[in-house]
């Protein structure tokens, strides 16, 4: 390639880092966020057991084809799947606005979760490896914590916005509005430049990339390891906040307030992503990696223990979690996989989440309609502090015996280099 080639690939490669950003914050500037849970069951007559059930198929959808898909980017283009996943998105959102029955509302999901799924891995996967065709790949922790500031920021907009809309008009004005706000995503997503070893220098069939990915991730005992954690961190960060909108309502928050309770969440989550690298860099990786199990068991045990308005100030350690997870978790993981199976990998790791959220949730409905908020909160901070745990154990043992793997590797060599060679 000639320099002016290259000068043009480069200014491309930049170029996906703010339309990685523009992609990220239409999906999330989404006015239905502040309102959801309880458009469900005051306009649709909805129980919370109902509501979670939908995540059910939902959640299962994602785990059935979140590989697939994923591995449809590595093999045809990151692009095409961010295009085609917002534009479903948009599509399930405005189908979830105007249903009227359990049915429709239950075919919205479909088309939502298969959306999310095409997206899942490939926005990532397409930041890490535009970094990379730059040499800038180590400043991916930095740009992903900024795109997941902007993530939340995003959400932090549409649910001050949101509320007060829904409060004006009706519940499904501001899901329908989401629904057009989501369709920009395709022409970003179109207007992205696509690495070249993303498909064009791939040479593998499509079941080899699938069955490739999935073999590097278990294969591999600290990546194994992490991804089932990620997954548990994943439901014990979600689930909780899906009731923390009967919560306020609960304890009298109008429809016009929710959004204001619900936006110091997304602040957190903002400060916390921005300030992720240098959280990790003070207390290292495995610092961090415990500290946010922690901070999910403390605030889920105050909100079990506490019938009390002000005691909602515990969803702020969630927004943490909720904001720092990501940019940390998907540093670790893709400095441990190639570029050519990052999407397929990354959405292994979602398949494991989305598996284990799939069960946590519907559960967490049928907890709170049979015993009420505060159970539901009880059985998260009991999950989180006998799952997580053990689990971050069998990783950091892994973590230590590969070290010491590559400790030995090293003095090996040394040893062998030191011997004199036979004339």
């Amino acid at each position: 390639m000639d320099l002016l080639g290259r000068i043009r690939d480069d200014m491309a490669f930049e170029g996906n880092i703010w339309k990685s950003y523009l992609f990220r914050f239409v999906m999330d500037f989404q006015l239905w966020l502040p309102i959801w849970v309880v458009y469900l069951q005051v306009q649709r007559g909805l129980s919370l057991t109902q509501i979670t059930l939908l995540d059910t198929p939902f959640l299962l959808l994602i785990v059935l084809a979140e590989v697939p898909t994923g591995a449809i980017a590595d093999r045809f283009g990151r692009r095409v799947s961010l295009m085609l996943g917002s534009g479903l998105f948009a599509v399930a959102i405005f189908i979830f606005g105007i249903a009227d029955n359990y049915v429709v509302i239950l075919v919205s999901y479909t088309a939502w979760g298969l959306g999310m799924t095409f997206q899942s891995g490939a926005d990532t996967a397409i930041l890490y490896d535009s970094l990379k065709q730059i040499g800038r790949e180590d400043d991916f922790q930095k740009v992903n914590s900024r795109m997941w500031a902007l993530k939340s920021f995003a959400a932090l907009l549409a649910i001050l916005i949101g509320a007060p809309i829904a409060q004006a008009t009706n519940f499904t004005f501001p899901i329908v509005l989401s629904a057009g706000i989501a369709v920009i995503g395709v022409p970003v997503a179109f207007l992205m430049h696509e690495p070249r070893h993303a498909h064009e220098e791939s040479h593998e069939q499509y079941l080899a990339t699938l069955v490739n990915g999935i073999r590097e991730a278990w294969d591999q005992p600290t990546l194994r390891y992490i991804i089932l954690y990620s997954g548990v961190l994943l439901a014990a960060t979600f689930t909780p906040q899906v009731f923390q909108q009967p919560f306020l309502q609960h304890h009298g928050v109008s429809i016009a307030n929710l959004g204001l309770w619900q936006a110091p969440v997304r602040v957190c989550g903002i400060l916390a992503s921005l300030f992720a690298y240098r959280f990790v860099s003070r207390v290292g990786l495995r610092g961090a990696f415990f500290a946010m199990p922690a901070m999910l068991v403390i605030a889920n045990f105050a909100l079990a223990g506490i019938d009390h308005s002000w005691i909602a100030v515990s969803f702020l350690g969630m927004g943490v979690v909720a904001g720092m997870q990501s940019p940390v978790l998907a540093t670790y993981i893709n400095k441990r996989i190639p570029s050519e199976r990052r999407a397929t990998i990354l959405s292994v790791q979602s398949v494991v989440g989305n598996f284990i959220l799939a069960a946590v949730n519907p559960l967490a409905g049928i907890v709170a309609d049979q015993f009420g908020l505060r159970a539901v909160f009880l059985l998260i901070a009991v999950l989180t502090l006998l799952v997580a745990t053990p689990i971050l154990w069998l990783w950091s043992r892994a973590e230590a015996q590969e070290v010491a793997l590559m400790q030995d590797e090293i003095a090996w060599e040394l040893e062998r280099a030191r011997k004199p060679v036979a004339v």
